[in-house]
């Protein structure tokens, strides 16, 4: 079976695209089972349930009562409730709780019987789909309960909701008997944000959305000039959650991912991207009177800096923060990787690495401001792509239960069976997989080989791949 893939591997460069039949076998296949105690008992998915076409009436919306669809899937997604921020809440955006009697180390329920009915905890079934927008993986783990069902951890605390929340964004649970608190992404008691307006920068801090507080739709974020307009300074918002496949980052209110630059200085917060750069990257501004939303950032991450020209610039984590004029729709994150100095932000100010995938090299990037170079296909952002080949396997691990597919460059090449590719064995990259026909949607650049799409939330969903020009 190797040396039939390695033939394979050479052919595609000369015919474009090959197709194998299910081989009944994986031996002799580069399989690195991982031992017992490590594998996942759900199926981690990057984005919202709705975003990777969960089925409904199931999950986070099955109707009451209903165990078996319930426990098919669970959505964690990052934000705010209330005055609460940062909150975790579920897919149906009802707030998530944990209860200062269990123990995170190790993670032990102590809610049974009836408390379990007040405070129905979240549970799965083996192998269902978690999805996380705005959670990382790192800080979710499960728990047998007494009943033998599994519960989601986070930070090693049993989570649950409130039966006393009867509709999404209530926080009724918050603070019930002095142990029951909202959960932050990591674990923690969640509390209050501060809000108010801060006295030396004249910006105004908000929980929740601009939408939710009331602001101007067409301004802000939403605003479609200049980013240096009086309008577009009106307001930001700065909302935990992921975009294509890195989890998790920070993207405004219009979607647009939020990016740092590894040439700024965080401490003291100095932006190094002007001119010709600050076109390429608009820095995020504020001005005395703006507002800033916060949807699942704390406000204490949350930094005003003075830019050469005198502007005002958001920073987190005291990085000053951008986003990128190579992002045309919300979601995009072309901008990932660019120069070896772009990264996506996380919520704390650190850069966000995809799992799986890689930016690319430092050597094969345009400086900041500067045009893509020409091996960078249109629509590619401004990576240079390889013209090589992959293999696109059925299984996990390069296993093929299914069989697999081949491909290669040069251009944008549709995937034959996109529902049947859950590994890519590359070679000659960088590429880029997209989700959309014609390399078109969400997308994600990777480097290497990548054993399972699951965990940057391509899984069964790529449909074109764009390789290099000739």
């Amino acid at each position: 079976m190797m040396r039939i893939r390695v033939a394979m591997l050479a052919a595609l460069v000369a015919t474009g695209v090959a197709v194998l039949s299910a081989c009944g076998s994986t031996a002799g296949t580069p399989t690195a089972a991982a031992p017992a105690g490590n594998i996942a008992p759900v199926d981690f998915q990057t984005g919202t349930a709705s975003a990777n076409g969960a089925p409904q009436n199931t999950g986070d919306f099955a109707a009451p009562g209903d165990t078996a669809a319930a426990e098919q899937w669970v959505e964690l997604d990052a934000g705010s409730a209330g005055s609460l921020n940062p909150v975790v809440l579920n897919g149906k955006g009802f707030t998530l709780y944990r209860f200062d009697k269990d123990s995170p180390k190790p993670p032990k329920s102590t809610c049974n019987g009836d408390c379990a009915k007040t405070w129905p905890p979240v549970t799965l079934k083996q192998g269902a789909k978690l999805f996380l927008n705005g959670v990382a993986q790192s800080d979710v783990g499960f728990v047998t309960r007494d009943d033998g069902t599994m519960q989601v951890t986070l930070g090693g605390w049993p989570i649950y909701k409130y039966s006393g929340d009867t509709q999404a964004g209530q926080t009724n649970g918050q603070g019930v008997g002095g142990t029951w608190f909202g959960v932050t992404p990591e674990g923690a008691k969640a509390g209050k944000s501060q809000e108010g307006t801060d006295q030396a920068t004249g910006v105004g801090y908000k929980t929740g959305t601009a939408k939710e507080n009331g602001a101007d739709l067409t301004a802000g974020d939403d605003y479609k000039g200049p980013r240096t307009d009086d309008a577009a300074m009106k307001w930001v918002q700065l909302t935990r959650g992921s975009a294509g496949g890195l989890n998790p980052i920070v993207h405004d209110g219009a979607g647009f991912t939020l990016y740092r630059f590894d040439k700024d200085s965080p401490k003291p917060p100095t932006s190094n991207c002007n001119g010709d750069c600050a076109k390429t990257w608009p820095p995020v501004l504020v001005k005395p009177g703006s507002r800033i939303f916060v949807n699942g950032v704390a406000t204490s991450k949350i930094g005003i800096l003075t830019r050469a020209d005198g502007s005002r610039q958001v920073s987190i984590g005291g990085w000053p923060v951008y986003r990128f004029s190579g992002d045309k729709q919300a979601g995009d994150t072309n901008g990932e990787g660019v120069g070896g100095t772009w990264f996506a932000v996380s919520p704390t100010g650190g850069k966000v690495l995809p799992k799986g995938g890689t930016p690319a090299p430092q050597s094969s990037q345009p400086a900041p401001g500067t045009s893509a170079p020409a091996s960078a296909p249109a629509g590619s952002g401004t990576v240079t792509l390889g013209n090589g080949s992959a293999i696109l396997d059925s299984g996990t691990n390069f296993s093929e239960p299914n069989g697999s597919s081949g491909v290669s460059g040069p251009g944008c090449v549709a995937v034959p069976q996109p529902a049947q590719v859950s590994s890519i064995k590359l070679d000659g990259g960088p590429v880029k997989l997209w989700k959309g026909p014609g390399c078109t949607g969400q997308s994600m650049v990777i480097t290497s080989s990548v054993a399972d799409l699951a965990t940057i939330g391509f899984d069964k969903q790529v449909v074109s791949i764009r390789f290099g020009d000739k």
